[in-house]
């Protein structure tokens, strides 16, 4: 595991926490979005390397 420091901008900082306000910790809440993030980069990617048909797929995964 690598662990990593992230700067939120003050702006930020009370939307980010009241988004969180759920779960377990501010921590998990960044780790759970990135990993999103992760998950629908590599999708697309992969969707440009070999083109499939999903029409009428939406958004799914």
């Amino acid at each position: 595991m690598t662990a990593i420091t992230l700067r939120i901008p003050d702006a930020m900082d009370k939307p980010l926490r009241d988004a969180a306000a759920e779960a377990p910790s501010l921590n998990d809440y960044i780790l759970k979005a990135v990993r999103r993030q992760m998950t629908l980069d590599a999708g697309r990617k992969l969707a440009a390397i070999a083109p499939l048909d999903l029409e009428g797929e939406g958004d799914a995964l």
